[in-house]
């Protein structure tokens, strides 16, 4: 199984990491934040990409699907692409791609949507053969959903934007790769949870907690760059495993 880290930024881009954008295999992508185009094509696998999903139509998770979107529209792509997020997602997808001027006869291939339920259970979706995407909502102020995506025995898990929560624990059971937010470091972890967010210390416990074997900390702000060797050793000392801030373009294979 491979794991590349797209984009690890969160609220701001910075000149070193763009929004949030993770990529499992070359064919599966879950979100899409700006910057996500010009990487998939400098990685040589943007034409790969059948799956896409969204944990929350916040700015810097879903707005870089729009100019993916035109790329594959420019260059005639065909294949269908499976579009998985929250409700009214196909809405604002189609809303603003309308606000662009965006053809209506925009390219040959189909986008197939599919809306989670607004639900505390995990949802699950069979990919095919080979994959196996589970979703749970979690807790960001409105509809947010973390991920698992399961193939040939191995599971990785993101935990999208959201406060620590028992169904993010639940649907991480067991994770090879654990890839949690990290928003805040731990001095601030009051605001951090007022604004339905995570630190270290809470992504180490979730990581421990659902015997994850590695944990990544990611949605890594700028103004806090001053913290990361101080956040990576809250984390550690809390989970005791492999614990990795995200770098832009870090390839991860298990």
């Amino acid at each position: 199984m491979k794991v590349t880290l797209i984009g690890t930024g969160g609220g701001i881009i910075s000149e070193n990491r763009t929004y949030p954008a993770y990529l499992i295999n070359d064919d599966i992508l879950i979100d899409c934040g700006e910057g996500s185009t010009q990487k998939l094509i400098k990685l040589g696998v943007i034409d790969k990409i059948r799956v896409i999903c969204f944990s929350h139509l916040h700015n810097d998770h879903f707005m870089g699907i729009f100019s993916l979107l035109w790329y594959y529209w420019i260059k005639g792509r065909s294949k269908p692409i499976k579009v998985i997020g929250p409700p009214t997602m196909k809405s604002t997808i189609e809303q603003i791609l309308e606000l662009a001027n965006t053809p209506r006869d925009m390219g040959a291939f189909e986008l197939n949507f599919l809306e989670l339920e607004n639900s505390n259970d995990i949802q699950e979706m069979k990919i095919e053969d080979n994959y196996l995407i589970k979703a749970v909502k979690v807790e960001h102020g409105f509809p947010a959903y973390a991920y698992s995506v399961e193939c040939e025995g191995l599971k990785v898990t993101y935990s999208g934007d959201t406060r620590p929560n028992g169904r993010i624990e639940k649907l991480a059971q067991s994770s090879d790769l654990f890839i949690c937010e990290a928003t805040f470091p731990d001095k601030f972890e009051k605001i951090a949870h007022k604004y339905h967010h995570c630190t270290p210390s809470d992504a180490a416990k979730i990581a421990k907690t659902s015997h994850s074997e590695k944990l990544i900390l990611v949605h890594i702000s700028p103004i806090f760059t001053d913290f990361i060797k101080e956040m990576k050793k809250s984390a550690e000392k809390i989970f005791q495993k492999d614990v990795i801030i995200g770098k832009d373009l870090e390839i991860l294979k298990f």
